[in-house]
């Protein structure tokens, strides 16, 4: 049996929670972080897909042409000579960016929506005054073709 002298030692003890109690609070808390990171990405993936409806029916105004040359000045006098005008989703592309990824000649056929529209007022408008368009997959997740970059250079 044991003496007085034990038995505050052994109080103390009995709130320590056990080993397997430690775990449940572990995994519990792995699996709250896997809840959160997976509403993340829900929310990520009905931003982007609002985004691509969005970009599907957007046009270029003439608002957006004044901006593009004021953006197009300051980068020039910024010493740049080229300039991202469009991110946008591959989905936005026929074939999901695999003409541009393997920079095939007719890779602005594929082009949809707001994308296209830019390509469209590129070719009529600036192409003639020495601007060049060109455009380059940005990242590859999954290591598949992932976001567009559509630029336009002017030297």
């Amino acid at each position: 049996m044991a003496n007085a002298k034990d038995q505050p030692k052994q109080a103390g003890l009995a709130a320590i929670p056990s080993a397997e109690e430690l775990h449940h609070l572990s995994v519990e808390k792995e699996m709250a972080k896997a809840s959160e990171t997976m509403r993340h990405l829900d929310e990520a993936e009905e931003h982007k897909k609002q985004l691509i409806e969005q970009l599907k029916t957007l046009r270029v105004t003439e608002k957006n042409v004044q901006n593009f040359i004021a953006r197009v000045k300051r980068h020039a006098a910024a010493g740049e000579s080229e300039v991202m005008v469009l991110r946008f989703p591959n989905e936005l592309c026929s074939d999901r960016g695999r003409a541009i990824n393997n920079a095939e000649p007719d890779w602005p056929e594929t082009l949809t929506g707001l994308p296209r529209d830019i390509y469209d007022k590129w070719n009529v408008g600036m192409r003639d005054r020495g601007y060049h368009l060109t455009a380059k997959i940005l990242e590859f997740p999954g290591g598949m073709p992932g976001d567009v970059g559509m630029f336009i250079g002017w030297s």
